[in-house]
């Protein structure tokens, strides 16, 4: 009885605070702690009910087990306050994972490890919870569609092209080697040539299209899979790098709030305010060439940062105020219309319910 009433009272904090989190992008402390009192009284009537501690312990447990991981999450920048509270909350009403099915590794695990299994369910619902959010943004705005559309016509026609380049050398190796390095060396060697034809690029096309035809039906199968393949990865990486400009917007400095996250990360360079270089492949590599990673991982002269979601802080609020009265910095300033999370915690929970700590016996296990 009071397992199935933790999981009634879950579902219905987290859809609360899911509706104040898509509506007023918070999630009120009075539904946090309430839903963290609510775990601790329901399962101390379950302690008297059987008689014993353990019940009022493992919520305690849950509790601080959830604040502790979500903590950790908010002290990386993954998580916002209101999120490490929620955390909280649902380990006191949940002190094991809630598994319904207790079939094979879908169930709990024995100890009070649910705020991990519901992170971890929650990163797969922010998938396809994120592309739904991009894919309505996108709709909205009709002259980024537009301009995206013409884009990505021109690079899938191109990345069709380069399919037919690879297919048909494949399809010509196909008889002479079954060796997978040499194929994919001679692919790489051939796409080079190809790339530095311009004008010259479908007598080539051509040439190996000929070369390959008597062998048809490989050509084809192998068209198919590396088209696929191109036009769908880059169809993705295309419109997760180009929906950036949809997720910000530019407001002026005066009206920044507690909370509120940056595009940019910016540091204290001398006496001048600059942006911090994003940690990319380009940016290690650099690092590695000088011999300097302590500069690449260096913030202690940061001011404020883009890569935590709990946003500015108070003191980071007054700090860039005053730069931009002193002109060190302009009078506007980008920040992120980031994405609710909760709506994910509940989506995770979900699968939850279904799958238990699956993942994490998994990994055990092996």
């Amino acid at each position: 009885m009071f397992f199935y009433i933790s999981i009634i009272l879950s579902l219905l904090g987290l859809g609360g605070a899911t509706y104040t989190d898509l509506k007023e992008r918070i999630v009120p402390n009075k539904l946090n702690f309430g839903m963290a009192l609510t775990g601790l009284l329901l399962f101390g009537i379950n302690s008297i009910w059987v008689g014993s501690l353990w019940p009022i312990m493992y919520s305690i447990f849950g509790l601080c087990t959830g604040f502790f991981f979500g903590w950790i999450l908010w002290k990386l920048g993954v998580f916002a306050g209101g999120d490490v509270k929620l955390f909280m909350a649902l380990g006191a009403l949940n002190p094991f994972t809630p598994a319904l099915l207790h079939i094979g590794i879908f169930t709990s695990s024995s100890i009070t490890l649910f705020p991990i299994t519901l992170f971890l369910h929650s990163l797969l619902a922010f998938l396809p919870y994120g592309l739904i959010i991009v894919i309505y943004k996108i709709s909205k705005n009709k002259e980024f569609r537009t301009q995206m559309k013409k884009e990505m016509k021109t690079r899938i026609l191109q990345g069709i092209h380069a399919s037919i380049i690879i297919a048909s050398i494949y399809t010509i190796l196909f008889s002479f080697t079954n060796n997978y390095l040499i194929e994919a060396i001679i692919v790489f060697i051939t796409l080079i040539i190809w790339n530095k034809l311009e004008t010259k690029k479908f007598i080539l096309t051509i040439i190996l299209v000929l070369l390959a035809s008597p062998q048809y039906i490989v050509l084809l199968q192998v068209f198919l899979g590396v088209a696929f393949t191109i036009v769908v990865i880059y169809g993705l990486a295309k419109l997760m790098f180009s929906i950036r400009p949809l997720l910000s917007k530019e407001i002026s400095v005066s009206k920044l709030e507690e909370g509120m996250i940056p595009t940019t990360t910016l540091i204290m360079k001398g006496k001048k305010v600059v942006e911090k270089e994003n940690l990319s492949l380009k940016h290690i590599i650099k690092a590695l060439k000088n011999g300097n990673l302590n500069e690449m991982l260096e913030s202690k002269n940061e001011i404020i940062s883009s890569n935590k979601a709990r946003g500015l802080s108070i003191e980071e609020l007054k700090e860039i105020k005053k730069l931009a009265q002193k002109g060190l910095i302009g009078k506007k300033i980008k920040i992120k219309d980031s994405m609710p999370f909760v709506p994910t915690m509940l989506i995770g929970y979900a699968i939850s319910l279904i799958v238990g700590d699956a993942i994490l016996i998994f990994i055990f296990g092996l």
